[in-house]
């Protein structure tokens, strides 16, 4: 929690400290959920026959998009599919007609 200063905290409204409560609860979450997500890249470092960074994260998309202000920097990875090809497969069974039946 970080905070001694009791004065402090008796200073503060029963809202402001359920919700410093909360936060720090919060915290604790995004500290588990790092862990997790640290174990898995280290699983897929380990039994990957040829595991390469920008799979697990790729720091110079997540420097673009937080420079570009987009909100969603931590997912970037390299894709594990090429959109492109997929797109035009959904295309191609869309236009798909079976013979016969």
């Amino acid at each position: 929690m970080q905070v001694y200063d009791t004065e402090l905290i008796l200073s503060w409204t029963p809202r402001e400290f359920q919700n410093f409560i909360k936060g720090a609860q919060l915290r604790i979450v995004d500290q588990y959920e790092g862990m997790a997500k640290q174990a898995m890249f280290n699983r897929y470092a380990q039994n990957s026959k040829r595991a390469k960074e920008k799979k697990m994260f790729d720091a110079q998309t997540a420097r673009k998009r937080v420079m570009n202000g987009t909100g969603n920097w931590k997912e970037s990875r390299e894709p594990k599919i090429n959109t492109d090809r997929y797109r035009a497969a959904q295309k191609a069974m869309k236009a798909y007609r079976m013979k016969g039946g």
